[in-house]
């Protein structure tokens, strides 16, 4: 990801790419859904490194 990015921003990406990713799994998109989730675990790793 390269930048730093506030609390508040990481979280409403998490719950925004979750939401993609859960409407792409509805849509039978498995490999989008998974390459979303990724996103969302980087997101979650950066969150856990904040102070």
């Amino acid at each position: 990801m390269g930048t730093v990015h506030s609390v508040n921003d990481i979280r409403t990406a998490i719950r925004e790419l979750s939401a993609r990713a859960e409407l792409a799994r509805k849509e039978g998109r498995p490999e989008d859904a998974a390459e979303l989730e990724q996103r969302v675990a980087a997101y979650r790793d950066e969150l856990a490194e904040k102070p």
